[in-house]
């Protein structure tokens, strides 16, 4: 997975964010999160990483999908894989 650049600058000079992609991935395919998000540690990002899954859950039968074959995959700035989520692990709590 080539990854995507250097940490962003915060506001603050000499403050570098770093910056998480949340990849979804389905059945074999990965659609990437080429932006990604900005939180203030891994644990938050792990943590809006469930938070997004109920509502993004919600719409896929409304497109044919079933919510559990999917799991969020959490990377870095440089394409290290921090978090597995799945979507079923989140959806039976």
């Amino acid at each position: 997975m080539a990854r995507r650049g250097l940490p962003v600058r915060s506001a603050h000079p000499r403050v570098l964010m770093a910056v998480y992609h949340f990849d979804l991935c389905a059945r074999g395919r990965l659609e990437a999160d080429e932006d990604g998000l900005e939180p203030a540690s891994a644990e938050e990002a792990y943590l809006e990483a469930c938070a997004a899954i109920p509502p993004l859950a919600a719409e896929l039968p409304s497109v044919g999908d079933h919510p559990r074959r999917y799991n969020f995959v959490v990377t870095n700035e440089v394409g290290q894989v921090l978090f597995e989520i799945s979507f079923r692990e989140i959806l039976d709590r």
